[in-house]
């Protein structure tokens, strides 16, 4: 089995996992057993601390497999036990500490307001998430800033541990996000992989971000509106939490074919600046700090990942296929998803166990 089949496998799990246990909870009424609208609010915090520290430990295992021990397996590069079990740590403590705040906002606001408002404080979180991806990476794990590029004045480099980092755009819109290390594993083939983000970092970014909000806000809508759910206790949201992580399942089968044709776009923006056979070595150099997976079969290409194999990219880059169409609406809106306790935001294949890929998911 090859590293990204092995990756594949550990999402699949964690995600199906996740999805049983709503399921199972939704069905047993288990918000029944959580705090209503007239407990103390010490009793909702301490309620919600629980669900927590339950998500956080069944989490563990499949983390520590995503995020140690298959890249051991595998040769390919990893902190060591201590260095990894404190990244981890840091990342789940202030992935917590967002999502308890989320719904705490949600349920005062709720009680106050009713579900209108807390709709509206819903899409300001979301919204938050996606435009300060950058800062809440930062928190999640250890992301230095690396020497500038005068070259590259809208480029900011960050130094990550992890390479599967890839960075992303940032300041709506306004800088590129790119690990360090790409200086050296693409050398002069970097101002390709820069053309890329250049044709992604306004239009197309701010699109898949509004469609990923839109998402997001839509699935809370809906989450809150069935039964068990609601927004005046931490009962009712852990309840809506269930539904709305069916929901997200629902987007990691149906978004990535939203996000394909943006990656496709932005290789074909890059082939009219610089030859297709430079863009294509860079593509599949970049692919192989990654999962390194040339060519996939197309069922799982279509299911599981937002990102075009390199090899099909690569033979797309004679379309020319260009135009506005929304960035990574897959990938983004899995950290929205924290909002109201989305479980799979750090289940899926790519970022299963990565604290430094909870926030900006790979994206190239």
């Amino acid at each position: 089995m090859t590293y990204a089949r092995a990756r594949l496998l550990v999402g699949i799990t964690g995600v199906g996992i996740w999805v049983v246990a709503a399921v199972a909870f939704l069905a047993a009424g288990g918000a029944d057993a959580l705090p209503g609208a007239d407990a103390t609010f010490s009793d909702q915090a301490a309620a919600l601390a629980a669900v927590l520290a339950v998500y956080a430990v069944v989490s563990l295992p499949f983390d520590l497999l995503g995020g140690y021990v298959l890249p051991r397996r595998f040769g390919r590069e990893c902190p060591d036990r201590d260095s990894y079990v404190l990244g981890w740590a840091r990342g789940v403590l202030v992935q917590s500490v967002v999502m308890a705040l989320a719904v705490l906002v949600v349920v005062a606001v709720g009680r106050q307001g009713g579900a209108g408002w807390a709709l509206v404080m819903v899409a300001a979180i979301a919204l938050a998430i996606g435009f300060a991806r950058l800062p809440l990476a930062r928190m999640v794990a250890d992301l230095p800033p690396a020497p500038a590029d005068a070259d590259l004045p809208d480029v900011a480099f960050v130094h990550a541990a992890d390479p599967g980092f890839t960075g992303g755009i940032a300041d709506a819109g306004r800088r590129i996000i790119m690990p360090a290390a790409w200086r050296d594993a693409l050398g002069r083939d970097l101002p390709v992989e820069v053309a890329r983000r250049r044709a992604v970092a306004a239009s197309p970014y701010l699109l898949g971000l509004l469609v990923a909000a839109a998402w997001t806000v839509g699935g809370v809508a809906i989450a809150i509106a069935l039964p068990g759910g609601g927004v005046e206790s931490v009962g009712q949201v852990v309840a809506a939490g269930a539904w709305f992580t069916l929901w997200s399942f629902v987007g990691l089968l149906v978004l990535p074919s939203v996000s394909r044709p943006a990656v496709l776009a932005a290789d074909a923006a890059a082939a009219r600046e610089f030859p297709a056979d430079q863009v294509a070595r860079t593509i599949g150099v970049l692919d192989g700090l990654q999962d390194d997976e040339p060519e996939r079969p197309d069922v799982v290409e279509a299911i599981f990942h937002p990102i075009p194999a390199a090899g099909r990219r690569a033979g797309a880059l004679a379309s020319g296929r260009t135009g506005l169409r929304p960035w990574h609406v897959a990938r983004m809106a899995l950290p929205m998803s924290w909002c109201m306790l989305g479980l799979l935001g750090r289940a899926v294949h790519c970022n299963a166990g990565r604290p430094e890929l909870w926030v900006m998911l790979p994206s190239d």
